[in-house]
């Protein structure tokens, strides 16, 4: 038993030194809220800032995130490559590699879903984004 204590010291000890303690921060009550949950009140202020910077709330992704997605003017414009577009020129990951490929600027900055991007008429950099 001697032998299994010296083991468990150091990673109790390697434990305590890897905690933080936040004085300020309320007792956490572990239990967890769903998005749905919260209030007007507690997104308002995100909201007011995120209207404010030029974007919308919206909720994206497998997870259903709440995030402030913000427009690029040019969405949905043809484009064969990153720097014709505010964000990405993108096309679906599947369309051919046979000439050169015509992609659309990503309509927003919160770009979901499988596509690829379009460098120089060609794809690359394939992704699926949950």
């Amino acid at each position: 038993m001697g032998m299994r204590a010296l083991f468990l010291t150091p990673l109790l000890l390697l434990g305590a030194a890897c905690t933080q303690v936040v004085a300020d921060e309320p007792e956490s009550t572990g239990e967890v809220v769903a998005p749905d949950a919260l209030t007007s009140s507690s997104i308002s202020i995100d909201s007011d800032a995120c209207t404010a910077a030029g974007g919308f709330l919206d909720r994206r992704g497998r997870a259903n995130t709440l995030m402030c997605v913000h427009p690029y003017a040019d969405a949905g414009k043809q484009c064969t490559d990153n720097q014709q577009c505010d964000g990405k020129c993108v096309a679906a990951p599947d369309d051919g590699p046979d000439g050169e490929v015509v992609g659309t600027c990503q309509a927003d900055d919160a770009l979901f879903g499988c596509y690829a991007e379009v460098v120089d008429g060609k794809l690359v950099r394939a992704i699926c984004v949950d």
